[in-house]
């Protein structure tokens, strides 16, 4: 009972930005008749393009590629918006975080809120896909939705304040970031397989893009990709890297920050 009365007002408060979120994408496909739906219906139609596009082989059956591709294209969108999402929270959410007395790191929350509300909203398609047309996939292995979300979670707060951090010291980093996020779309494995050809320049792409090892996670979790300890280890590394030095960013620059409480 103790327990649940300390973590009551924690979950009320993800609760309620969630709810926030609701609202807010609601009111962005205000004046349509399908609304939100417009946020997984155009997930759909553009990984079913990507899907019958780029199929590597006839040797892959459609319905996995596409699955292969929606589980990844619905991932890179929560890595990409942690990115280019990022690049002036403090410099241009001021007023908002003020208006509803969020901290600074309310604020940096309440848009890690947003990118989840859209990465779940486009995953119950996916879920929805998968069950009709590869339920065999479903197995133990979903136990690791937890872990990988926690990794998700801890690495997009710690990436977001890097990258506004670096936009404060550095403004031209703004365009930088745009341009190599869309460069980092297209060198990821997001609608394409390195396993698809063995060797060369795709290989290299999965062993030295991070994006890779992250995007490989929920592919590893729903069953489309084997599990693989070392993929998962990487990935944790690489997340205890990024955490850590966001950790000390903010310890070091959250004076720069005035007015919010």
């Amino acid at each position: 009972m103790a327990i649940w009365k300390r973590i009551r007002p924690y979950l009320s408060g993800i609760v309620r930005l969630f709810h926030i979120s609701y609202i807010e994408a609601k009111s962005e496909h205000k004046g349509t008749y399908l609304g939100i739906l417009w946020v997984p219906l155009s997930t759909l139609i553009f990984t079913a393009m990507l899907a019958l596009v780029f199929r590597h082989s006839d040797t892959v059956p459609l319905a996995d590629f596409f699955l292969y591709v929606l589980i990844g294209y619905v991932f890179w969108g929560f890595i990409a918006s942690s990115i280019t999402g990022s690049l002036d929270v403090i410099q241009g959410r001021l007023e908002f975080a003020i208006h509803n007395n969020l901290s600074l790191a309310g604020l940096f929350g309440k848009l890690l809120i947003d990118r989840l509300f859209v990465f779940f909203i486009n995953l119950i398609p996916f879920l929805a896909l998968l069950i009709v047309l590869r339920p065999g996939l479903l197995g133990m292995q979903v136990l690791l939705f937890i872990p990988f979300l926690v990794l998700a979670v801890l690495t997009s707060l710690g990436a977001a304040y890097l990258v506004n951090t670096m936009t404060i010291f550095f403004p031209d980093l703004k365009a930088m970031f745009r341009v190599g996020t869309r460069f980092m779309f297209f060198a990821s494995p997001v609608f394409w397989s390195a396993a698809a050809t063995g060797t060369g320049l795709r290989v290299m792409l999965v062993q030295y893009n991070p994006a890779a090892y992250y995007l490989s996670l929920p592919r590893q979790v729903f069953g489309i990709e084997p599990l693989d300890a070392n993929t998962w280890l990487t990935a944790t590394i690489i997340s205890a890297i990024v955490c850590m030095t966001g950790y000390l960013a903010y310890h070091h620059s959250q004076g720069f920050v005035r007015n919010l409480k």
